[in-house]
């Protein structure tokens, strides 16, 4: 999800346990205004909870938010290691794990990114959207990280009783 997108993201787009949103960058030039429909993540519940409806309160404006946010990936930078992190960094990430680790289709990858290909355009407009496979693409890749995160955490706690 867009930085844009948490700034006027309001209680009323969280429905069963699903963010339902028009993506702010794209909503004015596609006829379904940038809709998407994603499943909320067990890791993700907290960090929505602390922000949503905040943002556009202890935020002026988008533009703020976005200097703040990128004050904040130049100290994550610092603290990692990470020189390529940036606001897009972790949806470029999702893409390519989605990708190259879990082996899903472009046209899935694109799917979950809420992007649309001019080649399929035309096939499109007969293919209602199926949320679930966006559900499938985010599992995997979660699962993935997870997967990984733990790997870490074990040899974190291998390393300290040694």
């Amino acid at each position: 999800m867009n930085a844009i997108d948490f700034y006027h993201l309001t209680r009323k787009d969280i429905r069963n346990g699903r963010n339902d949103y028009n993506r702010v960058k794209t909503q004015g030039r596609r006829k379904d205004n940038a809709f998407i429909s994603i499943k909320i993540i067990e890791e993700a519940g907290p960090l929505l909870e602390k922000y949503i409806e905040k943002l556009s309160v202890r935020y002026s404006t988008y533009g703020v938010l976005d200097t703040a946010l990128s004050q904040g990936m130049k100290q994550l930078r610092k603290l990692t290691g990470i020189t390529g992190a940036t606001i897009y960094w972790a949806r470029h990430t999702f893409a390519t794990v989605a990708r190259n680790a879990c082996r899903i289709s472009k046209d899935d990858v694109a799917l979950a990114l809420n992007h649309v290909d001019d080649e399929h355009r035309t096939t499109d407009i007969y293919i209602e959207k199926d949320w679930s496979i966006v559900d499938e693409v985010q599992i995997k890749v979660i699962g993935l990280l997870r997967r990984f995160d733990m790997k870490t955490a074990s040899k974190k706690e291998g390393s300290i009783t040694k």
